[in-house]
């Protein structure tokens, strides 16, 4: 999960009309950045900032400027650099503001953007052909920010972003929106703590969460996820299925340091498989979800 920080307001994205794109495929694009070609990927989870790995913007000859970047990757902040280069994806050439970082932030590509940064206002990711039995339901589309764009599921007073993203292969929750999720849902922990990279190469401790009553995502029924147990909130209000007897003896500390909650969910191939398409209207602002 990759939350981008920097000090400016966006710049102008479209310089040409683009009424509509389609994605589908390997979901990548041949692009023209700084004079250089490219190969970017998009992914309807991706940051609406283009974000190139580090030998790419070696290559092309990426300036970097006094502005800064940084990702947030749970209490892991990975610094990184931006610049402001011509971006051409096959349309006209108009200017763009770029991040790198030392780790690379795709493979298989030289970037990654998500349906924000585009410059088309309808944007489709075809992922299989219409199925019989098929929902097709409109949430609300949510920009936010740099970060990129999806929709918020209000939990009782809590309300968690929820993006979609085809990079992954299991849906993953922060620790406070798995809480959240877990009070609403009827929500437990199971099985072993294991590590998973998260983004940038930075692995964090995830458990898997199972609820016993699904959560609702437009057509999806979400049963289960992964939680990052120790990113952005707590898990310490989640039952425990493998939890051992207490301790008479043992003695907890909590509260020592406080985490700023950020509930967001990415949801990944393990439900976004059970879809043909998502569609991202920007001016109409809803986000489609057809599947099974």
């Amino acid at each position: 999960m990759l939350k981008l920080f920097i000090a400016l307001s966006a710049a102008a994205l479209i310089t040409a009309d683009a009424p509509s794109l389609l994605v589908s495929g390997d979901r990548t694009l041949a692009v023209t950045a700084h004079g250089t070609p490219a190969r970017i990927r998009i992914d309807p989870g991706a940051p609406t900032m283009p974000t190139f790995n580090p030998d790419f913007a070696a290559r092309a000859g990426f300036k970097p400027g006094w502005i800064g970047t940084m990702a947030r990757i749970g209490p892991v902040s990975v610094h990184g650099r931006s610049a402001v280069i011509r971006l051409d994806m096959g349309q006209s050439e108009f200017k763009r503001r770029a991040t790198w970082f030392d780790a690379p932030i795709v493979d298989g590509a030289d970037g990654l953007i998500g349906p924000g940064g585009l410059p088309a206002d309808i944007v489709t990711f075809a992922i299989h052909p219409p199925a019989a039995g098929e929902t097709t339901v409109s949430l609300p589309l949510v920009s936010f920010g740099y970060s990129g764009m999806g929709t918020i599921v209000t939990l009782g007073n809590a309300e968690v972003k929820v993006l979609f993203s085809l990079e992954r292969e299991r849906s993953i929750a922060t620790a406070g929106a798995g809480a959240a999720i877990a009070a609403t849902q009827g929500g437990s922990l199971d099985g072993p703590s294991s590590r998973m990279v998260i983004n940038l190469a930075v692995a964090r401790p995830v458990r898997h969460l199972g609820l016993a009553t699904p959560l609702r995502i437009g057509p999806l029924a979400l049963t289960d996820m992964l939680v990052r147990t120790g990113d952005f909130g707590s898990v310490a209000a989640i039952a425990d299925k493998d939890a051992p007897p207490a301790d008479p003896d043992e003695i907890l500390v909590t509260g020592e340091k406080k985490q700023k909650r950020r509930l967001r969910l990415d949801v990944g191939r393990d439900y976004l498989d059970r879809c043909s398409s998502i569609v991202f209207d920007k001016q109409a602002k809803t986000l489609t979800l057809s599947c099974r």
